[in-house]
């Protein structure tokens, strides 16, 4: 295969360890242009350079044991002993492509064994062997390629920094250079360059920065911290201090424009105490100061104060006050964030660390473009549907919401990712959960501070909200507090007026749903509409559904067809009390336990009994219209009983036959009662995937043609099958060693979509049959 076989023109090609740069200058000479050779040393360069002339554009040198992931390669060719650097992938991720020249040597040997580990892993896929003039390449596509934006780029080697610099200046770009600009064009080796620009002109930067291969950092932010352009996924300051600092920056030099005198302490200032920490080698009042700055942020934020007159103590907690004093202190809910992985910055909020934590209580902020459309009526409806009680909502005034922008979110209310921005904060709704969940390991690496897992929700709500517009109509129109510590921050801005009462209020919610019996065992799933308890009632064990005070009509509904169809269908528990907000029923030793994502069918004479009892339910007048095979579980003693009837409805005309039943054949399309998520699937998408039978064939066939059609029925849908009864049985091993999975997991549940003529979604199951399953 030939170079040109291989690449296009326009891919940057890497070598690192070039020793004779023979490759190197191959490609050069068949007309690839973005090729940067690197050196591990002045000498090994120089003697490149005097071995292939066609180079000296295209060469440097770089001591950096990190170069081999620090550059923007599409291919990164990895030259001699430089091939080792394969063992870990970290070190070519971020590559399209990785080469390297197979030789008789050790190492040569050791890369081969390398990337046939890779292949093996599916890390790597070979490609073929490239000729490079008198040298061979053996190249591999990598295929879990690194592809998130981050704000590290790289200066393309051709242009140089002051060629990069004029660049911006010629296209007009609003810029400036943060810190360490007094020795540009030059840079000590290690050290990056830190830009700040206009959200408006990521692109364009982002392009020049992509014209060719480069291994000098530099680190690029917007304003509003746009993906790709942000710190931690947040603005590298908060946007309105970006925009001063752009709007005030003065000419360098010629060369670039960098913030004025006094914002250029103010940020220093600012980057070492957030940003570093006590890694700034500042001191924090105590004397005590770390080892490991890279500058010394003591002498030069003096001497900057000194230049400026300016009297403060360089130290943390005195640089702190300053910038507080002038309004440089990022806001609390960004400075919590700031907080992962800086312990002085944690120690600014511990004032709420030490006091007890409300879970369940949350605001969301309502952007502007979500009030359009009745919005907020809306965003409240699906807020209750998946667990959440109402406590308070208030439309913000201009003055208001100007406020609410500067002191939540870190004063960014930008587009983010979206196409366009939701608009500034215009409404809040303050949350009760009684029944939070935990968040799982994978939710907490990106929400550190998160309390409670049903906040996520708010995610869906955005998709249900741009759910039908064109994508460049959608927006982020819905942000959250992500714990109560936050939610009581929030509510102290948003409704201060209101902040004593609703904590009140919060706690009598918390009150009212308390467990009075002693609980043997918490079986609740999801608890959306309840919580489900395992308790000791008179000695003996039963099952107990309390309700949260929004969700109660569900209990009388649940509570009702218990009542009148346990004295006539034996399938259905008796309930042995109820109360206000819960109901209490026997408890019965599951020892069917199936669950759909088992990956083997549902047992054929449990279907037929299951089947059969609905049919009993239909002659007493009602349907269940939550009815599936999780919602059936079998008694060594009591046999088969349905459970799950907060969706059961009584007819008022009941259909002529069993078949038109809407358990059975799904909900009239003016069907006005409460739906499961999904709506009401009826037999076909409830039942016969897992059945596997028709229900013509599950009431009519002889029983040896129901088992040969569940078998060729079983190996028909095998690829669907087989995948879930292996993660059954790793999830199966995986509990059985103590690594349970967290109910945050189990959140992602459908979110219905965000209907614009002003009705809400459907509501959310639980999934209460799972629930009492566990029981066993």
């Amino acid at each position: 295969m030939t170079p040109k076989e291989a690449w296009t023109p326009d891919t940057k090609f890497v070598e690192l360890h070039a020793a004779d740069g023979t490759v190197a200058a191959s490609l050069l000479a068949e007309g690839f242009e973005r090729i940067l050779a690197v050196a591990g040393s002045p000498k090994d360069m120089a003697a490149v350079a005097a071995r292939q002339p066609a180079l000296r554009d295209h060469l440097t040198y770089s001591t950096d044991k990190k170069v081999v992931r620090r550059n923007n390669a599409d291919v990164l060719i990895l030259s001699g002993r430089g091939s080792l650097a394969l063992w870990n992938q970290r070190n070519w991720r971020h590559a399209r492509q990785v080469a390297w020249t197979p030789r008789l040597t050790l190492s040569s040997m050791v890369a081969t064994l390398l990337c046939l580990a890779y292949v093996l892993a599916r890390r790597l896929r070979w490609v073929g062997v490239v000729r490079c003039g008198g040298s061979r390449l053996a190249v591999f596509e990598v295929r879990r390629r690194r592809t998130t934006l981050c704000a590290r780029r790289y200066v393309p080697h051709s242009m140089g920094i002051a060629g990069f610099l004029g660049r911006l200046g010629e296209q007009g770009v609003r810029h400036a250079v943060l810190r360490w600009f007094d020795s540009l064009p030059n840079l000590a080796p290690g050290e990056d360059v830190d830009l700040l620009i206009d959200d408006e002109q990521l692109d364009l930067v982002g392009g020049i920065l992509a014209e060719g291969p480069g291994i000098q950092p530099l680190d690029l932010y917007t304003v509003t911290g746009l993906p790709g352009s942000d710190f931690r996924n947040m603005p590298y300051f908060p946007p309105r201090l970006a925009e001063a600092i752009l709007s005030d920056a003065r000419p360098h030099g010629g060369l670039c424009r960098v913030p004025s005198p006094e914002h250029h302490f103010l940020s220093l200032a600012y980057h070492a105490l957030y940003h570093k920490g006590e890694r700034s080698g500042l001191s924090d009042g105590s004397g005590h100061r770390s080892k490991q700055a890279e500058h010394d942020y003591t002498a030069i934020l003096g001497g900057l104060a000194d230049d400026l007159g300016i009297d403060v103590e360089i130290t943390l907690e005195g640089l702190d006050r300053y910038l507080d004093e002038h309004s440089w202190r990022p806001p609390r809910d960004m400075l919590e964030r700031l907080a992962v992985g800086n312990r002085w910055a944690r120690r600014l909020t511990s004032d709420n660390a030490n006091l007890p934590e409300d879970a369940g209580l949350g605001v969301f902020v309502v952007r502007q473009l979500g009030l359009e459309g009745n919005g907020l009526e809306k965003i409240k409806s699906l807020l209750e549907q998946q667990g959440f009680e109402i406590l308070a909502e208030k439309v913000l005034s201009p003055r208001e919401s100007q406020y609410a922008a500067t002191c939540i979110r870190g004063g960014n209310w930008g587009r983010g990712p979206w196409k366009v921005s939701g608009g500034a904060p215009a409404a809040a709704v303050v949350t009760y959960d009684p029944e939070p969940i935990k968040p799982t390991s994978r939710q907490l690496r990106q929400f550190p501070r998160l309390t409670n897992a049903r906040l996520l929700v708010k995610k869906k709500i955005r998709d249900a909200f741009n759910a039908g517009l064109p994508e460049e109509q959608r927006c982020n129109v819905l942000h959250s507090s992500d714990n109560g510590h936050e939610s009581l921050d929030y509510i102290r801005i948003l409704i201060p007026e209101a902040a004593e009462d609703l904590q009140r209020r919060a706690e009598r919610i918390q009150s009212a749903y308390a467990t009075d019996e002693p609980v043997l065992k918490s079986i609740t799933r999801f608890g959306r509409r309840a919580k489900i308890e395992l308790i000791e009632l008179d000695g003996r064990p039963a099952v107990k559904k309390t309700f949260k005070p929004h969700q109660c009509g569900y209990l009388a509904n649940e509570a009702s067809a218990l009542r009148q169809l346990a004295p006539l269908v034996p399938e259905v528990s008796p309930l042995l009390r109820v109360d206000r907000n819960s109901l209490v029923m026997p408890y019965y030793e599951d020892v069917l336990r199936y669950k759909r994502s088992s990956g083997k069918l549902f047992p054929l004479a449990t279907a037929k009994q299951a089947v059969a009892a609905l049919g009993k339910v239909y002659e007493a007048g009602y349907a269940l219209i939550d009815a599936h095979v999780e919602n059936v579980l079998v008694d060594r003693r009591e046999g088969l009983k349905l459970i799950d009837f907060e969706f059961c409805h009584r007819y008022h005309s009941r259909p002529p036959h069993f078949e038109q039943s809407y358990d059975i054949a799904g909900c009239p399309a003016d069907f006005t009662g409460n739906l499961p998520d999904g709506g009401c699937r009826g037999y076909a998408r409830n039942w016969q995937p897992y059945v596997g039978l028709s229900l013509e064939s599950l009431l009519s066939d002889p029983a040896w043609l129901q088992h040969l059609k569940r078998s060729v029925y079983y190996l028909a849908h095998l690829p669907r099958f087989l995948p879930r009864r292996i993660r059954y049985y790793y999830r199966f091993c995986r509990d059985a060693f103590g690594r349970a999975r967290p109910r945050g997991d189990a959140l992602a549940s459908e979110m219905p979509a965000f209907d614009r003529d002003g009705r809400g979604g459907t509501d959310a199951s639980h999934l209460h049959s799972d629930c009492l399953k566990k029981t066993a």
